[in-house]
């Protein structure tokens, strides 16, 4: 018999005052609940109860311990509820991305599970640049798959990098416009164009730094949610763009945008693997890591 056993038998004859009642909710016999009881009268060294034919009171020392032991029991089913996300967490591979990785390398990823023993769960979470820096500010996350911004100090001194792809940020403008007659764009032909930006302000920032450093002139800007969104509005001549390679090829081959170099401008953004500093990886975590980066080896 154990302590947490006698403890549950107290709390519950000191709920229902009765041996038989207390019995019965704990599906036992009434010599149990006695033994029980008795067996915590001889550890304290006290009278618990005051027995007056079926009906049972507490003592003085009763009402303390009572006290302790509801503490007991609520500490033990505390416990065992974070074992459990414990032992939820280890077999959980929890995968913070991009929303640009996502979108366009959504498949890719999970196929790297087929092959693999994967863990029992598996979840996958997206977030602009904003919200995967302060998921791993605010310890979500002790590893994501982001956009690697050099300018970023807070990200490069307090975390490890590994750079995985670096692609180009394409012009891209709506299909039939005059530039697809040309080769080649130079920097006047951007002077008062209107510039859609993604939501990122890092991102922002970044177009920004490459076209001002050239001194392209009157430039406007507009904000949209997503890169989604940016191609709809290019399409129907809305403004032009700079955004990743990977997010266009899919509507330039089909002749739905198009998109020309511009000399002496080029726009290229790192992608990578930001980790925390010291921090010591699961076979789950370490095994998709080593695989994301064959994957992005194979693909760029």
């Amino acid at each position: 018999m154990n302590i947490l056993e006698k403890m549950e038998s107290f709390i519950v004859l000191a709920e229902c005052r009765s041996f038989t009642e207390a019995a019965r909710r704990l599906y036992c016999s009434q010599p149990t609940i006695s033994h029980h009881i008795n067996h915590l009268e001889q550890d304290f060294d006290s009278r618990l109860f005051n027995r007056s034919g079926r009906k049972v009171e507490l003592t003085k020392q009763g009402e303390v311990l009572l006290s302790y032991a509801k503490q007991i029991q609520n500490l033990v089913e505390e416990a065992s509820v974070t074992i459990k996300k414990v032992d939820c967490h280890e077999q959980t591979l929890s995968i913070f991305v991009s929303n640009y990785i996502a979108e366009y390398f959504f498949s890719d990823i999970l196929r790297q599970f087929e092959d693999a023993s994967p863990p029992k769960y598996i979840e996958i979470n997206s977030f602009c640049y904003d919200d995967l820096k302060r998921s791993l500010q605010d310890n979500l996350t002790d590893f994501a798959i982001m956009p690697i911004y050099p300018e970023d100090f807070y990200i490069m001194d307090n975390y490890d990098t590994s750079i995985l792809f670096e692609d180009t940020l394409s012009l891209i403008f709506p299909a039939k416009h005059t530039w697809e007659e040309r080769k080649t764009l130079y920097y006047r032909d951007l002077h008062n164009q209107t510039i859609l930006l993604p939501k990122s302000l890092h991102l922002q920032q970044y177009i920004k730094n490459h076209l001002h450093s050239r001194q392209i002139k009157k430039l406007r800007y507009l904000q949209m949610s997503n890169f989604e969104l940016i191609k709809k509005a290019v399409k129907a001549g809305h403004g032009i763009a700079f955004l990743p390679s990977f997010a266009v090829v899919g509507e330039i081959n089909k002749g739905e945008l198009s998109s020309r170099p511009v000399s002496g401008l080029t726009i290229k953004r790192k992608n990578g693997l930001v980790t925390r500093k010291g921090i010591q990886f699961t076979e789950s975590q370490k095994d998709f890591c080593r695989n994301i980066e064959k994957l992005f080896k194979q693909l760029i």
